[in-house]
């Protein structure tokens, strides 16, 4: 009989369970998904905001080497019958600006100082011990040939500014730095030297470095969990590695040949973009194969360069975040239905208990006790009219035994 009391609830709550499970097993998929996407594209988001910041901060630097250079070109130009004066206008360039590591002006072959030499280069630079002094000189000795240098030869051909390809510094044959230049003109308008200012792309790739170790905190706890590392670099317009952690990279491996399509990715427009110098096309953040892993890929070029800030974040660090969300998640409203079941039995329970001392009266009654007494109960529903229904039984099973009785 004990079984028999609790049956009702337990078989209501065992359908509700039971629902509720495949509820869940079907919505499950369909969750995930959704969440994991939303997820990754807000960290996605993220990382590629926090790109752009560190872009805008070396968009200042170069800006600044911008603005160093071209506000002494007037003075440059106007001062050419000074030579020994040019030394005295590259120190103070270095000096304004801060993340400039030297700076020289370039004459063409045998320019009219007669007392200098063919090779005329005023030259300042910065001692990189103490970055406060700053060091000059003229350098005219023949081993100086730039005559014939590509770099040289473009500013002059094309009359235009630009920053230079990538180069070693010439003392200590390992930094790596870039110069931006800008032809000087003399009164007649023509050509007569390069101004050159230099900054250090280590420090570049140092601060892309400090950038990836202070992307959002969740992205970073999975990346050291899993071992998973975020990296950026700058590019060359061609695809040379500028700056990067492998030093065995820069200046020599190249960024394209390191790209493969991964579900249908466009690897020819993204080349092509970056050749460009364009920002990503279109919405979405697709998946790209960098070195045989899938990974996400934010680009955004350097203002006044040919170069591309490139940032590549392995897609295990943010799906892994979206499925532990949405599995998070989706503990909490299992949770939430265990709970709401549990209520839903004690609540049937209590529901059907009305039903069971009804039972146990029809229990008495088949067994001759028509005299039992019924409980008052305050239902106008079924398990009311079920009371009333057996309480006339009751008084016609009564009467049926005191006329047989007679």
């Amino acid at each position: 009989m004990e079984k028999e009391k609790t049956y009702i609830a337990r078989r209501i709550t065992g359908r509700l369970l039971l629902w509720a499970a495949i509820a869940i097993l079907a919505l499950a998929y369909i969750f995930i998904h959704f969440e994991s996407i939303s997820i990754r594209e807000f960290y996605a988001e993220i990382y590629r905001s926090k790109m752009l910041t560190t872009n805008e901060y070396m968009r200042r630097v170069t800006s600044d080497v911008y603005v160093a250079v071209t506000n002494n070109i007037y003075y440059l130009e106007h001062s050419l019958d000074n030579p020994d004066g040019h030394k005295l206008t590259m120190e103070r360039i270095v000096k304004s600006g801060t993340r400039v590591r030297s700076c020289g002006i370039s004459f063409i072959k045998d320019y009219y100082y007669p007392q200098k030499e063919s090779h005329f280069c005023p030259f300042a630079w910065r001692n990189v011990a103490n970055p406060d002094i700053v060091y000059s000189q003229d350098m005219g000795d023949a081993d100086l040939d730039y005559f014939n240098a590509d770099w040289f030869l473009d500013i002059i051909k094309s009359d235009s500014a630009q920053w230079s390809e990538p180069f070693y510094d010439g003392y200590d044959e390992q930094t790596s730095l870039s110069a931006y230049m800008v032809p000087i003109h003399d009164q007649q308008g023509r050509v007569v030297a390069v101004l050159g200012a230099d900054i250090s792309l280590d420090w570049l790739a140092g601060k892309l470095i400090e950038a990836d170790s202070t992307i959002n905190k969740e992205p970073m706890l999975m990346a050291s969990l899993f071992n998973i590392k975020p990296h950026s670099f700058l590019i060359n317009h061609d695809g040379t590695f500028l700056t990067h952690s492998d030093e065995g990279n820069i200046m020599k491996g190249n960024f394209y040949s390191q790209l493969a399509s991964c579900d249908g990715s466009d690897i020819e427009t993204l080349i092509g973009n970056i050749r460009a110098g364009k920002e990503p096309e279109g919405n979405g953040t697709p998946r790209y194969m960098v070195n045989g892993e899938e990974c996400f890929l934010f680009y955004t070029p350097v203002k006044y360069t040919k170069w591309m800030m490139v940032s590549v974040l392995p897609c295990r660090a943010i799906d892994t975040l979206g499925y532990i969300h949405a599995g998070t998640t989706l503990l909490i409203c299992l949770l939430a239905i265990l709970l709401i079941v549990t209520v839903a039995y004690y609540a049937i329970k209590g529901a059907t208990a009305p039903m069971r001392q009804l039972t146990r009266i029809t229990d008495d009654i088949a067994k001759g006790q028509f005299d039992t007494p019924l409980p008052e109960l305050k239902h106008n529903d079924e398990v009311g009219r079920l009371r009333d229904s057996i309480q006339e039984m009751q008084f016609t099973l009564s009467n049926y035994a005191d006329n047989s009785r007679n």
